[in-house]
């Protein structure tokens, strides 16, 4: 059988390894090398230590006991050869260079999985960073390529995940058997496990002795299996993704988003948010951009109502907030007519997010006393003329103009023609919070002829207006009078 060629930056395969009694020999006898022997006991692997010398803590592990034994480095490879002789894995934990390649070789050529501490171009594996709550166990590794950021995402996990957690990964595989017994399907077996950890039952369980736990779990799963027979009843869930960064997510999003059974999203969902679903997830675009074929509304409508009524739990995940020009009543009040239970979770809206990553502050004391949210997207041109611009031209108010810079001109036109003073400042920002966010500012006299109104790169666009546009970092870098700062923000 021919290999094919292997891409130079293929990603190391994470796997969990079963070496109860099975020989494992670490090079070395140093603080490195104890660190990696207690690993390999915790796995109840019988150990082999080759080493000149050992230090204080290898030492004691020999006179304890607790490793299978100690050899000094042989003289030759063949005698290095038959002490990795029926070894499943070997950890160099030494910085001899010969050894190192001795035993690598060797490893090879006799299908030993080969580690060098800190060496990844000399390994076959590498020993993540471990975070350890009973039977949950959660691995980091960077491939070898910086451990200590591995280590700090273990510590951040260690703050993040109380201590107690165990008793729900206990209770879960206590209850293992009783959940395969009454929920026959795997897409009901995942429903019962995202409802026993993502609410309060977990809680209840983590706060209990380990028995107490079981029992409490047991007890939950026979009610659940109990109700089972009913019609499944589905839902839908309106959740925004907000302006785009991940991280301005709200938890209740997360959880809405990791547990979902169907997910639809729009066009402005980073993939960074979708990959918090769940690997089984069905993950379907029904997003709409100006200018480009776009799924129409009623088809949304009734795909959301068709899966909910088949009993799936859905997600409408919707950049910014589902009811701030996001069509989510409209879908909410189809949903609630077919008696389809809605759910909706906000979202950080665009203009929130952008102002604050530049540092506008949309209300300001004496200048901005009222903040105005409106969307530019007109079905024509004499639509957005036709607009009363006299009632957004409010020198004491910020408007935020979503979905604009196509009709740029005419927004400058309206505004100035309803009053606003032509030296107001206004800002345009493409992927607002997006690690490719482009900022623009300028006065109303130069709005529609900035570059991102006139050759717009197809992301979306926010228009800021107002006098508190001003206060940005980067506003009064030159005179604006007549003058146009384009800037780029990262």
């Amino acid at each position: 059988m021919r290999n094919p060629p292997l891409p130079p930056d293929a990603p190391a395969f994470p796997l969990f390894l079963t070496i109860a009694g099975r020989k494992a020999v670490v090079l070395g006898g140093g603080e490195m090398a104890a660190a990696k022997i207690r690993l390999l006991l915790r796995s109840a692997a019988a150990v082999l230590v080759i080493a000149d010398h050992l230090g204080p803590d290898v030492a004691q592990l020999v006179r304890d006991g607790l490793v299978a034994g100690w050899q000094q480095p042989p003289a030759s490879v063949a005698g290095l050869a038959a002490l990795l002789d029926g070894a499943l894995l070997v950890i160099d934990a030494d910085d001899q260079q010969e050894l190192t390649v001795q035993a690598q070789q060797i490893c090879r050529e006799n299908g030993i999985l080969f580690n060098a501490v800190d060496r990844p171009h000399h390994s076959d594996f590498t020993v993540p960073a471990i975070f350890d709550r009973g039977p949950l166990v959660v691995a980091m590794s960077t491939g070898g390529t910086a451990p200590a950021l591995a280590r700090t995402v273990r510590q951040r996990l260690e703050k993040a995940i109380p201590q107690g957690f165990e008793r729900l990964a206990m209770a879960a595989a206590a209850c293992q058997q009783q959940v395969r017994e009454s929920f026959s399907s795997v897409q009901a077996r995942v429903r019962v496990w995202d409802q026993v950890f993502n609410g309060p039952l977990a809680q209840r369980i983590i706060e209990q002795d380990e028995q107490q736990g079981i029992a409490t779990l047991r007890a939950a799963l026979h009610e659940l299996a109990q109700q089972q027979d009913s019609a499944p009843q589905g839902s839908v869930t309106l959740v925004g993704a907000g302006p785009g960064d991940p991280g301005l997510l709200t938890l209740h999003a997360v959880r809405a988003i990791e547990t979902a059974d169907v997910i639809l999203y729009d066009a402005l969902v980073s993939s960074e948010i979708l990959a918090l679903a769940r690997r089984e997830a069905r993950l379907i675009p029904v997003g709409k951009r100006a200018g480009q074929p776009s799924v129409s509304q009623s088809f949304t409508n009734r795909t959301l109502a068709s899966l909910a009524q088949r009993g799936q739990t859905v997600v409408r995940l919707k950049g910014g907030d589902p009811f701030i020009f996001g069509r989510g009543g409209e879908e909410a009040a189809y949903l609630r007519q077919q008696d389809i239970p809605v759910h909706v979770i906000p979202g950080i809206s665009a203009a929130i997010g952008v102002a604050a990553s530049l540092g506008i502050p949309l209300t300001h004391r004496g200048e901005a006393r009222s903040l105005r949210l409106m969307t530019a997207s007109c079905r024509s041109e004499i639509e957005t003329l036709a607009l009363d611009w006299s009632a957004f031209s409010d020198p004491g108010c910020t408007l935020a103009i979503y979905m604009g810079h196509r009709q740029a001109a005419i927004i400058r036109r309206g505004l100035l023609n309803g009053g606003l003073p032509a030296d107001t400042p206004v800002a345009l920002i493409e992927n607002g919070t997006h690690p490719d966010m482009r900022t623009e500012f300028c006065t109303l006299t130069d709005l529609g002829r900035t570059p991102m109104a006139t050759a717009p790169s197809g992301g979306p666009v926010l228009i800021l207006v107002g006098r508190a546009v001003a206060h940005a970092p980067g506003y009064g870098a030159t005179p604006l009078t007549g003058t146009m700062i384009s800037q780029i923000a990262r």
